[in-house]
């Protein structure tokens, strides 16, 4: 019976995240990255679901915006976008939703965020806990 019981615990658990029939169309928000500052950069990689592309934050205006290029990863539920000090989500400042799973698109983070101290994205779905992959930024 523990053994059911186990069985049906992991597979729900893998379910709550696995990759949907159904993709999102791919996004191709551009941003404008004249009279902006690069200010760190990183590489997408894959932690529980494979994930790709590259992130920047830029300084424009004295705001910053996280901006994604060529990302793509699995369909979740409830994706959310998190800057974080390391991959765990214990300290981590939530932007939000995750906009697509495939594509460019960017989040304005306004001017607060020290991005020496929160130097990990994070794409994290929050129904299993589940980290689908990171980047960190340097």
């Amino acid at each position: 019976m523990k053994n059911i019981l186990f069985l049906f615990l992991a597979l729900s658990l893998f379910s709550a995240c696995k990759k949907e029939e159904q993709q999102d169309a791919m996004l191709n928000e551009v941003f404008d990255t004249s009279q902006a500052t690069l200010l760190v950069q990183g590489t997408c990689v894959t932690n529980a679901h494979p994930t790709s592309g590259t992130v920047k934050v830029y300084l424009k205006n004295g705001s910053k915006y996280l901006v994604f290029s060529g990302f793509k990863t699995d369909a979740g539920p409830d994706l959310r976008v998190y800057f974080s000090r390391t991959t765990n989500n214990t300290d981590f400042i939530d932007l939000g939703a995750l906009k697509s799973i495939n594509g460019n698109f960017y989040y304005d983070v306004g001017s607060t965020i020290n991005t020496t101290n929160y130097n990990h994205v994070l794409i994290w779905c929050e129904d299993a806990s589940v980290l689908f992959g990171h980047a960190q930024l340097q």
